[in-house]
């Protein structure tokens, strides 16, 4: 499972303005600048993971010593290629989420001190009863036209774990930036599929995404 993967107390931080991944979630990425090039090399090297640094409104990522929120994901480098400029396209897979609490480097590319953020449960009775509904209404927001793939939908059907039926949807449906931090930062999984089943609902409604 992804989120039995060891992470390391430390990892490089890629800074990005609106990004964020969720654990059970994937981003593409294309990696050229030179900081961010030598970033990848020191994962590959190592444990092959890094986060994204979602960063906060109105800092300069460039001069503000803390520039990112401080929830994010460790990400696992599951696919890389690396071109003949020294550029890279990468695959990174979110596996747990983690608070930065403190900065081990920041130059060339930042290197975070990183607590993990367990997710937890109110009852996970509920929660699966939650999870059901979820997965119902993506059912419903699926195919052409949609915001959701049919592929999605399938993948959805195979997963059995409340917290990662919520962080994939999360990842695929929420497209605000803020909502997104937000609900990243909810550990209690109950909290979080309440919300999503929530946004499900009025999106289909007709309501505002």
């Amino acid at each position: 499972m992804l989120e039995e993967a060891k992470i390391p107390d430390q990892l490089p931080v890629m800074v990005l303005s609106g990004a964020t991944l969720f654990p059970h979630g994937y981003m593409p990425l294309f990696i050229f600048e030179q900081r961010y090039r030598e970033m990848l090399q020191f994962s590959l090297e190592r444990e092959r993971m890094f986060c994204i640094g979602h960063t906060l409104p109105d800092v300069d990522p460039e001069t503000d010593p803390d520039p990112v929120f401080t929830v994010t994901s460790a990400g696992l480098v599951r696919a890389c290629v690396t071109h003949g400029d020294g550029t890279s396209h990468l695959m990174l897979s979110g596996i747990q989420r983690v608070q930065i609490v403190g900065w081990e480097q920041v130059k060339p590319f930042r290197i975070a001190s990183v607590y993990l953020q367990p997710s937890f449960y109110e009852s996970e009775e509920s929660a699966s009863e939650t999870a059901l509904e979820v997965v119902d209404l993506c059912g419903r927001l699926c195919g052409e036209g949609q915001p959701m793939s049919d592929r999605l939908r399938e993948h959805l059907k195979c997963v059995k774990d409340p917290s990662a039926i919520s962080d994939v949807v999360a990842q695929t449906f929420l497209t605000d930036p803020s909502e997104r931090q937000n609900v990243l930062e909810m550990l209690n999984v109950n909290e979080r599929l309440e919300y999503l089943s929530e946004r499900l609902s009025l999106f289909l409604a007709g309501g505002q995404k």
